[in-house]
This record gives C-alpha cells, structure tokens and sequence, in this order.
C-alpha cells in the first residue's frame, strides 16, 4: 500500500510538471512576435563590424562598388540577404569541382568577369523594407524586383519546434526564379538570421548552405 502511494504520488508530479512545461511552451510560442535586433550603423557598417565573418561578402562588394556604396549610405533604404564565407566557398568549390574534370584552371573570386559578379550580387539586394512582418500575409511569397530589376521571390516562414506547428523560428526564403513563373524551376535559399534593423534598411542572413549566385557560377564559369 505505502509502494502503491509513494508510486502514485510520484505519477502525479510528473504530470504537473508535463503540464507545467505545455502551458509554458504553449505560451511563449502564442506570444511569438516579431523581433528586431537594431544595430546603430548602416548595413556595410555592420558587415565590416563582425569579424571575418563576412570577409568574402566584403571582397565581393568592392568589387560590385554602386551596391556597397548604397549599403554604406545612411540616407539610402535597401533591404539586404548577407551572405556569410562559406556560401562563397561552396560556390567556388562546386565552379572548380567541375572545371578539375574538365581539365580546366581553378578560378576564384577575384577572377569572375566583372559583369557576372555585378549581376549575380544585385540580386540579393531589394529597394525599400521587407522583412517578416510585411511578408507574412503572402502566403505563397512575394515577387520582388532586385535592384537591377531581376525577379526573385520572398516568403516567410516559421519552422517548427518541439512538435509544434509553426512554433520556431521565424524565416525568410528567397527564391531565384530563373525567368520562369513555374516554380519548379526556382532555386531557393533559407534564412538563418532575419530582421536585422540597420540605420539604412533590413539586413538578413542566408544560412551557410547557401551557394552564392545560386549556382549560377558553376552554369557561366564550367
């Protein structure tokens, strides 16, 4: 008998506890909002700010000089899709992995012909403010024009967490979309990082997966 209450009364904390830990989920994820993290510099100023990380990205910029000169003006609005070393590294990777079995010399990103990296790199930058809050209500995404009037597409998403719905971490995808309405032939990127608020527009971060160009290095540059 004292087995059977000792058992029973352990049986029942544990099920406070499990309900104490729902409701404390289940709360947190209802009051999920959109949050901004504000950093008090243009977007170039915070890419040059972070270390190493975007050494790539900024290589890339001084190279592409009308697009860094937009990021670094406080009086401009951009919203911009960073990318961090390694979506330059698998980029370069994939071009090389397919000229080595061509017999071909490595290239790197110095050696890009300037108009490419032009129009590669305009593609990640939008006029105005896009971020989570105002794309939210697109449910299939929504066509934007990069700043040298490519379309792409952007949708928001929320992953899921713990076995929720809908429940985790709020998202961004933007799509390439190859000149083409049938989504099948779109390339797509996540975010890993969104609604960064500069003084000069929105900066988000693409996750590391990400291949620069979309690819498209390896298609010109075989």
């Amino acid at each position: 008998m004292m087995k059977r209450t000792i058992y029973l009364g352990i049986s029942f904390l544990l099920l406070l506890a499990g309900l104490g830990a729902c409701k404390k989920g289940n709360t947190y994820y209802e009051d999920y909002q959109v949050k901004y993290t504000s950093y008090d510099g243009t977007t170039l100023q915070y890419l040059e700010d972070q270390g190493s990380t975007y050494d790539s990205l900024l290589l890339v910029l001084e190279r592409v000089p009308d697009l860094r000169a937009r990021l670094k003006d406080p009086a401009d609005t951009l919203t911009f899709f960073a990318m961090t070393n390694n979506s330059f590294n698998n980029a370069i990777d994939g071009m090389n992995a397919i000229r080595k079995a061509a017999n071909r010399p490595f290239l790197y990103l110095e050696d890009v012909p300037q108009k490419l990296m032009d129009t590669l790199t305009y593609h990640y930058a939008f006029d105005g403010i896009y971020d989570t809050d105002n794309l939210k209500d697109f449910v299939e995404g929504k066509v934007i024009q990069s700043i040298d009037d490519y379309r792409m597409t952007l949708k928001y998403k929320v992953s899921s967490a713990s076995g929720i719905i809908n429940g985790g971490q709020q998202q961004i995808i933007l799509s390439d979309m190859n000149n083409s309405i049938f989504q099948r032939y779109w390339q797509e990127s996540n975010t890993s990082v969104v609604n960064i608020r500069t003084t000069n527009g929105r900066l988000h971060i693409l996750a590391p997966s990400h291949n620069y160009g979309f690819s498209k290095l390896a298609t010109y540059l075989k």
